[in-house]
């Protein structure tokens, strides 16, 4: 396979693969309730919020918007190093990418104001909030996506390596801006970590093993699909990169080594926990399903920032 005919390749399964997901998850939902229009059947795990209030929960985007933030940075620092390219910065494909970040954060604000005003924007900002019924903790939030958010950023940055492996073999390199990048948004994460408060929870509790999986599950099918379709979107001419590539494909595979066993540790733990008989439902389909939905804020933001990074740092 060529250059071309697998750049062309990736850019298909970057969207197949997430639309696929959501169709699978809205057949589900439909087989679930019987309803081909489940839009205002309750789903949500907590059983007081239709698919409808799932996609549009607003305060859940909130607390959720520091954490894609921070995995758009990554994927796009990671899409940087396998596909560094040189040319001319288009100001208005990214005023364009800009425009749309800000317009979804600016709903996801004006949303979570309108259902319970600054406080409420405030209290999820600060990652108050786990899920309902539960005591509201500073960071309590991050905790409960430390290694899944983690595992994410680190598997994208391997997902860079392999494909640099693919298109180059053994010697193959990226680009050094991308590298930086990337490390840079690692920093900047384990800062934020640091300020949320560290704890074993992420690790060792049930609940927390759960979500986390659930979460993983989610956006690796997801959201970090579309945030590299962007990228690929954005780089354009079928792939073809500048040949200026300096930095060593084997941390990237490193990297993205120490991603997955996260993902098993995390994926072991929830399974010998019986983290699932831990959530809100019994119901093992609303515990799977309707999530895709509740992130549906994610599906943009991530993509829009990774896109932004890599076309405000590759020209």
């Amino acid at each position: 396979m060529d250059s071309r005919t697998f750049y062309r390749f990736l850019t298909t399964a970057a969207w197949g693969l997430p639309a696929l997901v959501m169709l699978t998850a809205y057949v589900a939902i439909v087989v679930y309730t019987g309803n081909l229009w489940p839009w205002f059947e309750f789903v949500h795990e907590s059983g007081d919020r239709t698919l409808l209030d799932t996609v549009f929960y607003f305060q859940h985007a909130a607390r959720e918007l520091p954490l894609d933030l921070v995995l758009g940075l990554a994927i796009g620092g990671s899409a940087l190093w396998a596909f560094p390219k040189t040319g001319y910065a288009r100001r208005n494909r990214q005023a364009l990418l800009a425009g749309g970040l800000m317009i979804v954060i600016g709903i996801i604000v004006a949303g979570t104001l309108k259902t319970g005003g600054v406080v409420l924007l405030w209290d999820n900002l600060l990652q108050m909030y786990t899920r309902p019924g539960e005591e509201q903790q500073f960071g309590s939030h991050w905790h409960y996506h430390f290694i899944s958010r983690l595992m994410l950023m680190l598997v994208s940055f391997g997902l860079a390596g392999l494909v640099v492996l693919k298109l180059r073999g053994r010697q193959g390199a990226g680009g050094k801006t991308g590298q930086s990048v990337f490390i840079g948004t690692l920093v900047v994460y384990f800062i934020i970590s640091v300020i949320f408060g560290l704890s074993f929870e992420p690790f060792l509790d049930p609940v927390f093993l759960g979500h986390q999986v659930r979460e993983a599950f989610t956006h690796v099918l997801v959201s970090v699909p579309l945030a590299w379709w962007v990228c690929l979107l954005l780089l354009g001419d079928d792939g073809q990169v500048s040949e200026q590539r300096t930095v060593s494909v084997v941390l990237p595979l490193v990297v993205g080594s120490v991603g997955v066993l996260l993902g098993l540790y995390l994926l072991i733990g929830a399974l010998s926990a019986s983290a699932a008989t831990m959530g809100q439902t019994d119901s093992l389909s609303l515990l799977i399903w309707p999530h895709f939905f509740e992130h549906s804020f994610s599906y943009l933001l991530v993509p829009l920032a990774a896109g932004l990074t890599y076309d405000l740092l590759h020209a």
